[in-house]
């Protein structure tokens, strides 16, 4: 059992956060936009992931910050900004054909990992809206089918690929790793268009079921089987090209040479969360889990890799060793839940967990990434430094404070609050 110190303090550090979602309120409209030409419109105000203590920049609505918020909004009881935060993604789709990376219009030719729809059916699943159900559907099916399986995502393998349409500012092989959400990184070798990268292709066998769901909703028993099927055939598909059974755990594609990259990342885990990998290949990738835990966390690879992107004009990377992550680390430890995995999902939360309210209760402040190697804030390999943080790092407060000092894993709790997956 944790220390009953720490327990408190993380009562505490809960009961801040439903604060903050209040406090660190947006809005995006016409005083915002002549203000700033590079806002994009939005209807709805939403809790940024920056808040006040971001950088200016980070008060934005992102494309998958904001569906881990949305996680812990239903936990909070926020169906209000969740609620907001839908409506708001479903009016950039119908603006746009898809959610950009933010409502920035530097950010506009290209999306993020597709994980937000999952909160759209969760939401939808505890107030059992019609109206919001009968537009987002629609909107949902045209970013999935029309976006996500365009020519510009598709490959020869039958995953998906990351890609930009056309950034002016960046490099075309940064704008597309930027579509990951993981701005920058080194475990695609510096080109993700030529890889099928496993958070990306097991997001979108969720985005299938989610279809499903909603169309099971709305009567449409023949498409709730098409997207079953697409759901299933990717799934089967990363399964093939994605696990290595050797060595036991999920690895990256490269889709244009035909093999698996060598890199160990805590992206292993996603198919854990998609309910992608076999109980087998679970329990294996279970014993993985050493390779990425340390006193503070999980670290986002095994170890330091070099940069590979020298020459594209940008500076370090940072989803590596030593640094942790929320977004990352929530999934980690949901997914080995999925699989009844129990022992292993609570170690994969407890040392980030922990971290987060040391640094909380030392400073009244959450950051964006830690080193959980050290425990500290400094990292050898940062883009643009350690900033303050809220969005995803409070989730994993909310989601994975509950993991640690409630035993409650993250499904649970959502199902608990009445948003079903």
């Amino acid at each position: 059992m944790p220390p009953e110190d720490s327990v408190s303090a993380w009562r505490l550090l809960d009961e801040r956060i439903r604060t903050w979602w209040d406090e660190d309120l947006v809005t995006a409209h016409e005083e915002e936009i002549r203000a700033d030409a590079n806002v994009l419109f939005l209807p709805e105000s939403y809790a940024s992931g920056g808040g006040r203590v971001g950088p200016p920049w980070y008060r934005s609505m992102f494309a998958w910050d904001t569906w881990f918020s949305n996680l812990a909004l239903l936990v909070h009881g926020r169906d209000d900004l969740v609620r907001a935060h839908v409506v708001n993604y479903v009016a950039m789709i119908e603006r746009y054909g898809f959610m950009p990376n933010a409502n920035q219009e530097a950010l506009r030719t290209r999306s993020q990992v597709p994980v937000f729809p999952d909160s759209v059916l969760r939401l939808l699943r505890r107030t059992g809206e019609r109206a919001l159900l009968e537009r987002a559907y629609p909107a949902l099916v045209a970013e999935y089918t029309g976006y996500w399986n365009a020519d510009h995502h598709r490959t020869a393998c039958g995953l998906a690929t990351n890609a930009d349409l056309g950034d002016p500012a960046l490099d075309p092989r940064l704008a597309a790793e930027a579509e990951t959400g993981l701005d920058w990184t080194p475990i695609y070798d510096g080109d993700v268009r030529r890889v099928a990268p496993l958070l990306t292709n097991c997001a979108l066998v969720r985005y299938a079921e989610v279809l499903a769901a909603l169309a099971d909703l709305l009567d449409l028993p023949a498409q709730a089987r098409r997207w079953r099927a697409e759901g299933a055939e990717r799934a089967e598909l990363i399964r093939t090209l994605c696990w290595d059974d050797e060595q036991g755990f999920f690895f990256d594609y490269d889709h244009v040479r035909g093999r698996r990259l060598a890199h160990w990342s805590l992206c292993g885990y996603w198919p854990l969360w998609a309910g992608v990998a076999t109980p087998e290949q679970a329990r294996r990738s279970a014993e993985a889990l050493e390779r990425f835990r340390h006193p503070y966390g999980l670290t986002v690879t095994d170890r330091a890799l070099p940069s590979p992107h020298e020459g594209m004009g940008e500076g370090d990377v940072q989803w590596m060793y030593p640094a942790g992550w929320a977004p990352l680390v929530i999934v980690a430890s949901w997914g080995l839940d999925r699989y009844g995995l129990h022992d292993a999902g609570r170690q994969a939360a407890e040392g980030f967990t922990g971290c987060l309210v040391g640094h909380f209760t030392a400073t009244g402040e959450l950051y964006e990434k830690y080193n959980v190697v050290t425990g500290g804030l400094d990292l050898p390999n940062e883009r643009y430094g350690t900033i303050k943080l809220h969005g995803w790092t409070s989730a994993a407060a909310v989601l994975l404070g509950r993991r640690v000092y409630e035993a409650t894993p993250v499904e649970e709790l959502l199902e608990r609050a009445g948003a079903r997956p």
